[in-house]
């Protein structure tokens, strides 16, 4: 029997099929061709009818008679609302959106007044912080019931369900979430004035949603926590970095315990995973890219397509930066999202297309170095390689071995593309 696993990412939306071993058959990719023009600068936001259309397309291509299960991960933190129907009455706030970023009252941002009142550290971008700015906009449309993650909501909608489910790792992206307990926590709710009949049921991974046809669709997981469990193989030894969109450094502990800069996030199957996720990470490369491209078109009148463009960098990145360095908090951080990125140390001798490309590769392996400083020694210690996932990484020999250098450890890449989808399509067996 075959497994389907989708993963709804920000840029794109990939399936795989895979066996029983897990074992990659095939897999597809599509463009997540969604995002919503014409709003204000700080706002993300998607078509989530345009994403399920795409999701059921690539559910064609890919069942078959055999297909026994259909898992999901996707972008985590962003929240769609839906009626009493299911029906989405919002675009998807993704989690690049900046609503909770604008000032609300005393100079603190929607953010930072939800996180000083909560207890909790919730970040821009994450969905109780965006539905927090709506509430005080009195934004939230009338006839919403519920809200839910993207994946929640395509889940929901395959089965023809009129209420989401939720796996721990999705609600504990949303924020005010009690992750010892796995259940949101109703005390942060009250006094943020968030009514928790808003929120999805939480039920543990690996529970049916529904049925999709006869095939049986399971609850979404974060996709993170997907890429974990597409990727390594031994937990305990292994660290895990991921570059997409956005970068993140994943490190398995078998306890609950918090470090400063990373958050810790439930493991469907059990255990939690320490992380350190930076805003900007493939990102970083795509500004550099789209600058010179820019450049090549002012001074040529030509255009050269991204591949040519990222080809052309990753063969000039060689050479050392020569005190050359650049910050890559482009986008801000997950305590700070109004801060941004430098580049510093511009001498009259340095300043050159080479080395400014490798210091920002060098600025991308040296965020997530910074989060890996802050584990215990242990922890630390424990590490002997670094599973490295994501096209931002694997489709960038460069960055393979800066990453590399950066942690004093070897990279090895895994042998499929899709870790998340995978992830997915495994998921409900690992519990």
């Amino acid at each position: 029997m075959k497994r389907i696993g989708i993963d709804i990412g920000t840029s794109s939306i990939c399936g795989v099929v895979c066996d029983e071993e897990g074992r990659m058959l095939r897999s597809l990719t599509r463009a997540n061709d969604a995002a919503i023009e014409g709003t204000p600068s700080w706002a993300f936001l998607q078509d989530a009818e345009r994403i399920l259309d795409v999701v059921k397309r690539l559910l064609e291509d890919l069942m078959a008679d055999d297909v026994a299960s259909i898992g999901f991960s996707g972008q985590m933190h962003g929240i769609v609302y839906v009626d009493a129907s299911g029906q989405s009455v919002s675009p998807l706030y993704t989690w690049q959106d900046g609503s909770a970023a604008q000032e609300y009252a005393d100079g603190k941002s929607y953010a930072k007044w939800l996180t000083e009142r909560s207890g909790y550290e919730v970040a821009t971008g994450y969905g109780l912080a965006t539905h927090f700015y709506h509430l005080q906009r009195q934004s939230v449309p009338a006839t919403a019931v519920k809200l839910c993650t993207i994946m929640d909501y395509v889940a929901m909608r395959l089965c023809r369900r009129r209420q989401p489910l939720q796996e721990p790792s999705n609600a504990a992206s949303l924020g005010l979430f009690n992750k010892r307990t796995l259940q949101f926590d109703r005390e942060a709710l009250r006094l943020a004035g968030i009514d928790e009949s808003i929120l999805p049921e939480v039920c543990p991974a690996g529970t049916q949603v529904g049925l999709y046809g006869r095939v049986p669709v399971f609850v979404p997981i974060g996709d993170n926590q997907a890429a974990f469990l597409g990727s390594v193989s031994d937990k305990a030894s292994s660290l895990h970095v991921t570059i997409g969109t956005s970068s993140q450094l994943s490190v398995y502990s078998d306890e609950y315990v918090e470090v400063p800069l990373l958050d810790t996030r439930p493991l469907p199957g059990g255990g939690y995973l320490l992380v350190g996720a930076a805003l900007c990470g493939g990102s970083s490369f795509a500004l550099l890219k789209d600058f010179y491209a820019q450049v090549v078109e002012m001074f040529t009148g030509s255009t050269l397509s991204d591949g040519e463009l990222y080809g052309k960098m990753c063969r000039m990145a060689a050479k050392e930066t020569d005190g050359l360095t650049v910050q890559t908090t482009f986008d801000g951080t997950r305590q700070d999202a109004a801060q941004r990125g430098t580049i510093a140390g511009i001498g009259l001798r340095n300043f050159s297309p080479d080395r400014l490309t490798t210091a920002f590769l060098k600025g991308i392996c040296g965020e997530l170095r910074g989060f890996y400083g802050h584990l215990p020694t242990q922890v630390q210690s424990s590490r002997r390689v670094v599973v490295g996932s994501g096209n931002g990484l694997r489709k960038n020999v460069p960055l393979q071995q800066l990453l590399a250098k950066a942690f004093g450890l070897p990279v090895l890449m895994t042998d499929h593309e899709e870790e998340a989808a995978l992830g997915a399509a495994i998921s409900p067996f690992c519990v």
